[in-house]
C-alpha cells in the first residue's frame, strides 16, 4: 500500500474576527456608558424638578391651626368660647403659568358644618367637598381658598350637625398655580365652639398621632404635603 499524504489546509488567523469582536465589545460599552450617563442626567434633572414642586408647597407642609378654648362656656359644658376666625396665609411657590397637582394629607379634630351646592370629589371622603354655601354658619367651617384655579375647598362637611367631634384623616388633590394666594382658615359664626377637652363623651379627649399626643381643647387641623407634580 502506498501511504497518501493528508493536505491540510493552512489555519486561518483569527486576529480579524478578534478584532471585530473587540470593537463591537467596545462599542457596546461606550453606548452603554452613553445610555447611562443619560439616563443619570435625566434622573437628576427629575430629582431637581420634583424638589422644585415641592418647594413650591412648602407653605402647605407641616401647617397647624389650633383653635384654642378662650374660656369655659358654663351653659353647654361640652362647648367652650372661642376666637371666631384663626387663618394662615402664604403665597404658593413655583412657576408663573404652571399649575401644581397638590396632594395632601389633612388630619383634624374637627365639629361638623354643612355645606349646599359643593361636590365631593371622592365618595369615600364626604366631607371633602368642592365650592358651595355654608348653611349652618353657627358651625365652624374649616377650609382651604386657593386663588388660582379659584376654588374652596371644605374640610369638614356632614349632612347635619350636632355637638360631635369628628376625627379626621386621608388624602386630597387639589390643583394651585405657580404665584397663586392660599388661605387656610376657621370661620365660625358664633363666639362657641364643640370642645375636643371636654371630659365624659366617646368622641372627645381625643389626639393626632405624631402630632399632638396628648388632648387639647378646642379643634384643630394639621396638613401635610405627600407629593407634588407639576402639569405639562
Amino acid at each position: 500500500m502506498h501511504a497518501t499524504s493528508a493536505r491540510f489546509a493552512p489555519a486561518r488567523s483569527q486576529e480579524p474576527r478578534r478584532s471585530l469582536w473587540g470593537a463591537r465589545t467596545v462599542a457596546a460599552g461606550v453606548g452603554l456608558a452613553c445610555a447611562l450617563a443619560q439616563m443619570t442626567v435625566v434622573a437628576g434633572t427629575q430629582a431637581i424638578a420634583s424638589n422644585e414642586a415641592r418647594q413650591a408647597a412648602a407653605g402647605f407642609h407641616e401647617l397647624f391651626i389650633h383653635d384654642d378654648c378662650t374660656a369655659d362656656n358654663a351653659e353647654q359644658p361640652d362647648t367652650c368660647l372661642h376666637e371666631r376666625r384663626h387663618e394662615t396665609s402664604f403665597t404658593f411657590g413655583g412657576k408663573p403659568g404652571i399649575v401644581y397637582d397638590v396632594t395632601l394629607r389633612i388630619r383634624g379634630l374637627f365639629e361638623p358644618t354643612t355645606i349646599i351646592g359643593g361636590q365631593a370629589p371622592n365618595a369615600t371622603q364626604p366631607y371633602f367637598v368642592i365650592g358651595g354655601q355654608s348653611r349652618t354658619p353657627d358651625y365652624s367651617r374649616w377650609h382651604i381658598d386657593v386663588s388660582e384655579p379659584a376654588h374652596a375647598y371644605t374640610l369638614n362637611h356632614y349632612p347635619s350637625v350636632s355637638h360631635t367631634i369628628y376625627k379626621e384623616d386621608f388624602e386630597a388633590t387639589i390643583p394651585v398655580a405657580g404665584g397663586a394666594s392660599v388661605l387656610v382658615q376657621v370661620i365660625d359664626g358664633n363666639d362657641r365652639q364643640i370642645d375636643n377637652g371636654a371630659k365624659g363623651r366617646p368622641d372627645r379627649q381625643q389626639i393626632i398621632e405624631g402630632v399632638v399626643e396628648t388632648p387639647r381643647p378646642g379643634q384643630m387641623l394639621r396638613i401635610d404635603v405627600v407629593r407634588v407634580a407639576a402639569r405639562p
